[in-house]
């Protein structure tokens, strides 16, 4: 059966003692330990009135909680909708509007907003996430009064987590992962990610990016491994202390810090040799870069393309021989491997026809896999559009090459991932355009140093109006979170456009660019 549940349950049964949570400042729970936590957490939902179905929201970043929460609710037949912790409160309340969603956790110094969007949409305020260390917290005091016999099961195909994502145009969309995708997720990942029983995981992003609980929290309690959640990340320095501190077995490296890290793992050899998988994660890395990793990091080196609507999952990834003996792929370092165990990946042209995989056709790409989402929540006609015939239309671009490896070419059309951030365009120009002295805005990303890139506006301003980029960059301070601010504000006389009205925003770009 594939209740979400039940991996733990089934883990506190073989391996009691086994730890499965440590933090970097002394909190440890065991399996049984956190077995028995989450068990009270769910009665003590249930037994405050809640029913399985309703919607439980958390507004948060990492915290040992956090986790109790997810696997809570999933024991209880809840839905968790989990809030991005970057988010301001006018961002947070169109979520917690749309999902229905009856109560909340939040973290101590969201107390006073968490508050006031209570009261905006009738939600009930359940304990706040404080001190983990703190035995006398309400939020111990409300776990500690559930009972420790196991709730009934839900449904397997019972909704789990609704996780919100946004295409380029109209308002996010809450992917729905149900406790079967998830764990065919878990399934996936113990080959792709090669992650062995017992596994290691040092987990250091924020658990807003609900991919990365899903992708790599749960799926490492799927086989019964050890997560050490660290705290107070400072620099790529830390982390490969930790790495060899913990003696980690799974960890991730983001794009900016690819750089680093090889440079790091060149003179600290020995920190890192326990390590059987570094998977690279948010943005594209240029190839030169991760050949460079690869060529000091060796067969730990690993490559994929996935997304929320997989259930965090990947669809397609790089293998150990690939990197050992030499691909035969067109450009194996500018790839994204081949599609993953149980995936399968297409590209297709605007009318849906496959396209030659000859490593330059360029197309959507659409997969198919174990680990969808059933749809997006209350929208319908866009799942209708997006999930067809088993097959979900990314709306990303790409190619494939002969031998199957897959080229991400952009993230969505008009995507801008800035840090490995998706900072979506509609989103921010419908910010700028609310302030009257606006007539168009377009937002584009830019090329970053350090990010990879930046939104960058470009804005008419009405016949008349006295506006500055000090004046775009404070409104939007007020309503977007400070990775999707732009960075930079270009006023012009009007947009480029082509014959039927619409933005040529690869125009844009390419004035950036040079």
């Amino acid at each position: 059966m594939d209740q979400i549940g039940r991996v733990l349950v089934a883990g506190a049964q073989q391996h009691p003692e086994r730890v499965l949570l440590k933090t970097t400042d002394g909190l440890t729970r065991t399996y049984a330990e956190f077995d028995e936590r989450t068990t009270r957490l769910a009665n003590s939902l249930l037994g405050a009135g809640f029913s399985p179905g309703d919607r439980i929201a958390a507004w948060s970043g990492t915290r040992p909680q956090y986790l109790e929460l997810y696997f809570a609710v999933a024991k209880a037949g809840l839905v968790l909708v989990p809030v991005n912790s970057l988010f301001t409160e006018h961002e947070a309340s169109f979520q917690l509007g749309d999902s229905g969603a009856v109560a909340l956790f939040y973290e101590a110094d969201k107390a006073d907003k968490a508050r006031s969007l209570a009261d905006e949409h009738g939600l009930r305020l359940l304990p706040e996430f404080g001190d983990w260390h703190a035995a006398d917290s309400e939020y111990e005091t409300f776990l500690a009064g559930g009972s420790v016999v196991l709730p009934p099961e839900p449904d397997e195909n019972a909704l789990f987590v609704i996780s919100y994502t946004s295409g380029t145009t109209g308002r996010p969309k809450g992917a729905m992962v149900t406790h079967r995708s998830l764990k065919n997720t878990a399934r996936n990942h113990a080959h792709s990610y090669r992650t062995p029983l017992g596994s290691v995981c040092l987990y250091y992003s924020n658990m807003s990016f609900v991919a990365t609980v899903l992708g790599l929290l749960i799926s490492h309690v799927f086989v019964r491994g050890t997560i050490v959640m660290m705290i107070d990340v400072d620099g790529p320095e830390s982390v490969m202390e930790a790495i060899g501190r913990e003696k980690i077995t799974f960890t991730f490296v983001p794009t900016p810090w690819i750089p680093a890290m090889t440079e790091l793992a060149r003179q600290h050899p020995d920190k890192w040799q326990q390590v059987r998988t570094f998977v690279h994660s948010t943005s594209k890395a240029p190839p030169a870069q991760m050949r460079r990793w690869a060529e000091v990091v060796g067969h730990r080196y690993l490559e994929g393309w996935g997304m929320t609507e997989g259930s965090g999952s990947l669809f397609t990834v790089t293998d150990v021989d690939s990197v050992l003996k030499g691909a035969d792929a067109d450009d194996f370092y500018a790839s994204a491997g081949r599609a993953a165990i149980d995936c399968g990946v297409r590209i297709v042209d605007e009318n849906g026809e496959d396209l030659p995989h000859d490593g330059v056709s360029v197309g959507e790409l659409v997969v198919y896999s174990p680990a969808l989402v059933v749809g997006y929540w209350n929208r319908d006609e866009i799942t209708a559009q997006s999930f067809r015939d088993g097959w979900f239309y990314s709306g990303d671009l790409g190619a494939m090459d002969a031998q199957g490896f897959v080229y991400v070419t952009e993230r969505r059309n008009d995507l801008i991932v800035s840090g490995g951030m998706n900072v979506y365009p509609s989103e921010v120009e419908a910010c700028i355009a609310e302030m009257p002295e606006v007539s168009e805005v377009a937002v584009v990303g830019g090329p970053h140093e350090r990010w990879g890139q930046t939104p960058v506006a470009f804005i008419v301003r009405n016949t008349d109006a006295v506006l500055d980029e000090q004046a775009i960059v404070s409104h939007c301070t007020q309503y977007l979170a400070r990775y999707k601010r732009p960075t930079s504000v270009r006023f012009v006389e009007d947009l480029p456009r082509n014959a039927s009205q619409k933005v040529l925003r690869h125009v844009l770009r390419k004035q950036l660019e040079s």
